[in-house]
């Protein structure tokens, strides 16, 4: 019975002192463990941070730079001769119509006498030529973001009239578009 006395007298933290063995380790390698391994995820976690963040900002950075010009653009554009044609003004095909006001000019090789005489001649019939193309398009056709396309239509059309040469520009002055 002095067996049961000794064991309640001994006090509770007494058995705790001395070096536990949880499984086949001490419990202080297991202490050193969970340190080092919260040492190791504190670690990939900043280390994904900064990988995440740096991307971001090369993303960032990347929308800043400018463009590349297409070799199109960068030659210097071709010395011309210029015709004024004069203000087109039209009609568009939509139900609820909008009005074009356009200065148009065309651009054509220097020293070609041939062909400015016959832009002359024909200047009425190419202002009516302009107009009608003009009126044959609808207003969501002549929006900024279609002006190239309808540079090189127009083009075409002029250039299937005309005999002595071919117009090689087409520049608008100005070019508006208003609802009536």
């Amino acid at each position: 019975m002095s067996d049961i006395f000794d064991d309640e007298t001994q006090e509770p933290g007494a058995v705790e002192a001395e070096s536990k063995q949880v499984g086949f380790l001490p419990s202080i390698v297991i202490q050193i463990l969970k340190y080092v391994a919260l040492g190791l995820l504190a670690t990939v976690f900043v280390v994904t941070v900064v990988i995440i963040t740096l991307r971001v900002l090369n993303v960032s950075s990347q929308s800043q730079n400018p463009p590349e010009i297409s070799p199109e653009y960068q030659a210097a554009p071709p010395v011309l001769a210029w015709y004024e044609i004069g203000e087109i003004r039209a009609r568009t095909s939509d139900e609820a119509q909008y009005t074009l006001l356009a200065v148009v000019y065309l651009g054509y090789k220097v020293n070609d006498k041939a062909l400015q005489t016959e832009l002359n001649e024909r200047r009425p019939y190419l202002r009516d030529l302009i107009r009608r193309f003009f009126s044959s398009k609808r207003a969501e056709e002549l929006r900024p973001q279609y002006e190239e396309m309808i540079k090189e239509e127009l083009k075409a059309k002029i250039n299937d009239v005309l005999t002595s040469g071919m117009v090689q520009d087409i520049v608008f002055d100005t070019f508006t578009l208003v609802e009536f």
